[in-house]
């Protein structure tokens, strides 16, 4: 029996029994967007708030940026749990193979199926990184009152960003082109620095300062 079919429509019991039943790669890449999707919508919902930081102008302004930008990650997270991967890898792995052009066809079919796999942990990994850069204007403009909102918010899109980069570090295993390897490592090290930076620096504003 084929597992069950995560979707951006899947409802909460549903996503529950599909990760349980999903295969390993796909299940916790679509748990990553998952993750980092609630994360982005925390902090859309505190930067929606009519009290912020000091109440001044300049912190709505920041407010309604971030806002622009989580509102734009939350709808392309949602996208990356859509996008089926597994049916072109399945299909590239059944083609013929008797001659050595179809079995090289084949090979740079699977290859071609690899990276699209690869590619949707990696734009997890860049939305992700999006939503930790506007949780750190949220968290400095945003209601002090709401600050634990914006604390889990930040935990939960540092979880998306680590467990796509170790969805897509294993995937990076099996493609055999190293200038796309390359630099495709290079890009996870970029987000992964900009990504903790932006979270360290949310968390240090969101500390209550001594009295």
């Amino acid at each position: 029996m084929p597992s069950p079919r995560i979707s951006s429509e899947t409802s909460i019991r549903g996503l529950y029994a599909a990760l349980a039943a999903a295969d390993a790669a796909q299940g916790s890449v679509a748990a990553s967007a998952v993750s980092s999707g609630m994360g982005v919508s925390l902090l859309i919902t505190v930067a929606a708030l009519p009290t912020t930081r000091v109440g001044s102008i300049d912190d709505r302004k920041a407010l309604t940026r971030a806002t622009k930008d989580l509102f734009d990650a939350q709808r392309q997270l949602a996208a990356t749990i859509d996008v089926e991967t597994q049916g072109r890898l399945v299909a590239a792995r059944e083609m013929l193979q008797a001659s050595d052009t179809q079995r090289n066809a084949r090979e740079a079919a699977i290859q071609v199926a690899l990276r699209a796999a690869a590619d949707v942990p990696l734009e997890v990994m860049r939305l992700s990184a999006q939503g930790l850069k506007a949780g750190q204007i949220v968290a400095g403009h945003g209601c002090r009152a709401a600050s634990s909102d914006v604390e889990l918010a930040i935990a939960l899109l540092r979880i998306g960003l680590v467990g796509a980069r170790s969805s897509l570090e294993l995937k990076l295993n099996s493609l055999t082109d190293p200038t796309y390897t390359q630099a495709v490592v290079h890009e996870i090290a970029r987000l992964s620095e900009e990504g903790t930076t932006a979270a360290s620096a949310a968390e240090s504003s969101l500390r209550v300062p001594a009295a």
